[in-house]
């Protein structure tokens, strides 16, 4: 055959394949059930999302959907109940894998194949958020989004901005479909196209820990008068209309010019409150002689999270196309990156942790001895790495120049097996000495938050478990005995690295697995089962969970003064003591010891307080210098770990630790103590504020695990702090 004819054979098979493919995708697409994966069509890898199943058929009962783990596992998703009409169905999911399979099941088998499985669908990666992507969601028009996206950046890694608008497939149907995002812009004027359902959730997002924008000016007014979720992103009731006819204090804020030119010359209607001096938060811009006269922009706590209002429809076209709009946006959105900040270098110990969420999977699968067990940890990746160069230099080119310089070919039938003898012999032994047949064991580790104004509790949770024999996981969470929550709310998952490295959930290849097997929810995010674990292996889960306290908290009659700093009592009404316990505001640490329930602190009769970023980075006055401790991330401190987590941004953020936060960037509460919001902050050691019911189950052996407890249970309360409006500067 010639090679012209060659190639046109080629180039006729390639378009018969392709338009076999097209044909096959067709009927796919009309045959099967569309998949909505994310809000608005956007997910980030290693967080919960949204997704949404239209059928194209009525279906009955229930079905389950799975995507994959950072393994290559499907999991299954717990039975979701098709709408009434039996077309679309709505269902949270975790993706730990870039290029993400959808696959639907029916409710009575999820993981037979055989007539169970209803459809499957990829999601390309391409349309895959990378889990170190931070993201900004944007409700309404704001063209200069993205523009003050990389202001806020600086030199690190700009958000993705993702607008949604009401008519935008897919939508979120809860807090947790929200995960993925960082920050939120939302704009009064587009709020009346949302359904109830996705203002719900995005207030619970921000009550859970979320930061939000929400530009609501002559639009406030009609908020207000509705109710609804959005009324109460507002720092007050009852507003009423009057004109702003000078914007310079919003120009100064912004720290740009021209806004004036383009505002009506009867002014801009604002809203003002009726009863301006009982405004909550802290007012950073104002127009009048103080700022109880007319506040514009306004921050104050959300359970939480922080709401920052400013009282300008900003998608309004006088606002939208002005070239400062992008630096007011990134002024709203916590002002400009310092990027004058110093990362310190990374000590060699750490090269095993990425951030601080993965040095607290090195600490909690580093089981050490105690007075029952051995200790047992995985074999560090360097013995493994310098175990396999030496076997791989022994064979070349050791054995061959041994062979070479004897002149004897027949030595290498025994020099090899004596060098695979002896190195597998090796292995054998590295894997007794860091406790391979060491007996099942469970570690975990929690914090939790109480909101002593409106009774939410939120708290996050870890466990790390060990066992000797391949076997099956069943593991479940729920509420400690001691812990004052009704209305639970929990879900658990694996725990697994951001990034691209190896075992990351960006990582181009699956991690590998000794054991694979799909495994699946119970009724309940509260409960995995069937989850599979190698033999000497672990496997690391997280839980997330949210409910409300019963009964007070805590009573507080804070106030703060001129100097920023607290005068006043609090309270404790929980039922159990926290132990070293601190009460922190603005940039300063009250040290408060042991309070028991009912117990008081007065901070008149405290000693002075000390400086916040002192205390957590252990600064200490050496001769006539001060002199910062050193972050150590090779520790395996359980409850150091989770202080510096919690308060990562006022502990100087990756400056101190040259560590970002990873999953753990969710705990900081940084945010607060700027607001008017004061933490008490203490470990609980009678009693762990969460139960693990783990059970293992192999071919060896089944029961039921011991749950150790790592660490202390951090726990933090948040009370509220009376303060007078703080003027920042006077307006011209």
């Amino acid at each position: 055959m010639s090679d012209g004819m060659a190639c046109r054979w080629l180039v006729a098979f390639g378009i018969a394949m392709a338009t076999f493919a097209g044909s096959a995708r067709g009927r796919d697409d009309a045959g099967g059930p569309a998949v909505v994966l994310g809000v608005g069509g956007t997910h980030r890898t290693g967080e919960w999302t949204s997704v949404t199943v239209r059928m194209p058929t009525p279906v009955s009962g229930s079905i389950r959907v799975a995507v994959e783990d950072p393994d290559g596992q499907f999991v299954a998703s717990p039975p979701v109940t098709v709408s009434e009409d039996g077309r679309i169905a709505h269902a949270s999911v975790r993706p730990g894998r870039p290029q993400v399979q959808v696959r639907v099941f029916s409710e009575e088998k999820a993981h037979d194949a055989t007539g169970a499985l209803v459809a499957s669908v990829d999601v390309p990666a391409a349309q895959t958020t990378p889990s170190t992507t931070p993201l900004l969601l944007v409700i309404g028009r704001l063209p200069a989004a993205p523009s003050a996206a990389r202001l806020v950046a600086g030199d690190g890694i700009a958000m993705q901005v993702i607008p949604l608008e009401a008519s935008t497939p897919g939508g979120a149907t809860s807090s947790r479909d929200l995960e993925a995002f960082d920050s939120a812009i939302v704009c009064g004027t587009a709020v009346e196209g949302f359904d109830a359902a996705t203002l719900e959730a995005i207030d619970g997002w921000v009550r859970g820990g979320g930061q939000l924008v929400f530009a609501a000016g002559a639009s406030a007014m009609a908020i207000a008068q509705g109710g609804g979720p959005s009324a109460g992103w507002l720092p007050s009731s009852d507003p009423r209309l009057v004109p702003l006819r000078s914007v310079g204090a919003v120009e100064a804020f912004a720290r740009a010019s021209g806004l004036a030119a383009r505002t009506p010359p009867t002014g801009l209607m604002v809203p003002q409150f009726e009863s301006p001096s009982g405004v909550v938060g802290i007012v950073d811009v104002f127009e009048g002689a103080s700022a109880t006269d007319l506040p514009l922009v306004v921050r104050r706590a959300h359970g939480f999270g922080t709401i920052t209002w400013i009282g300008l429809d900003m998608d309004e076209p006088w606002c939208r196309t002005w070239p400062g709009c992008d630096r007011l946006l990134a002024a709203l959105l916590g002002g400009r990156s310092d990027t004058d900040l110093v990362v310190p270098a990374v000590s060699d110990t750490s090269r095993r942790v990425r951030d601080l969420a993965s040095q607290l999977r090195v600490s909690l699968d580093t089981f050490a001895a105690d007075g029952k067990h051995a200790p047992s940890q995985p074999v560090p990746f360097e013995i493994i790495a310098a175990v396999a160069t030496a076997y791989c230099l022994t064979l070349y080119p050791l054995d061959w120049w041994l062979v070479r310089w004897s002149g004897r070919p027949w030595l290498s039938w025994l020099t090899l097996p004596v060098a695979a003898g002896g190195f597998a012999a090796m292995a054998w032994g590295l894997g007794l000495a860091w406790g391979r047949d060491a007996e099942p064991r469970a570690r975990a580790a929690s914090i939790t938050d109480f909101d002593a104004v409106s009774q939410l509790v939120r708290g996050s949770a870890w466990a790390a478990v060990r066992s000797s024999c391949n076997g099956a996981i069943d593991i479940g969470l729920a509420a400690g005995s001691d812990t004052p929550v009704a209305e639970w709310d929990a879900a658990v998952s694996w725990f697994a690295d951001r990034g691209t490295g190896f075992g990351g959930v960006d990582a181009a290849v699956a991690h590998p697995s000794l054991t694979t097997s799909d495994y699946e929810y119970g009724r309940s995010l509260s409960e995995l089962r069937g989850v599979p674990i190698a033999a000497a292996s672990s496997r690391l889960f997280e839980a997330g969970w949210t409910g409300q306290a019963r009964g007070t908290i805590a009573e507080s009659s804070l106030m703060r003064d001129t100097r920023g700093l607290l005068a006043g009592r609090v309270t404790s009404k929980l039922p159990f003591a926290i132990e070293q316990c601190s009460l922190v505001h603005g940039g300063w640490i009250y040290d408060v010891g042991r309070i028991e329930p009912g117990d008081t602190f007065d901070t008149g009769a405290s000693r002075g307080p000390r400086s916040l970023a002192a205390a957590l980075t252990r600064r200490a006055a050496v001769g006539d210098r001060d002199q910062t401790v050193r972050w150590d991330a090779g520790s395996t401190d359980v409850i150091r770990i989770l202080e510096i987590a919690g308060l990562h941004a006022a502990a100087g953020a990756e400056s101190y630790t040259g560590l970002t936060g990873g999953r753990l960037g969710g705990l900081d509460r940084s945010s607060l103590l700027a607001v008017d919001r004061a933490i008490l902050v203490g470990t609980v050691a009678s009693k762990p504020l969460v139960s693990w019911d783990i059970r293992l189950s192999g071919a060896t052996m089944t029961a039921n695990l011991e749950v150790e407890q790592a660490a202390a249970s951090v726990v933090r309360v948040i009370v509220p702090v009376r303060t007078a409006p703080v003027v920042k500067e006077a307006s011209p």
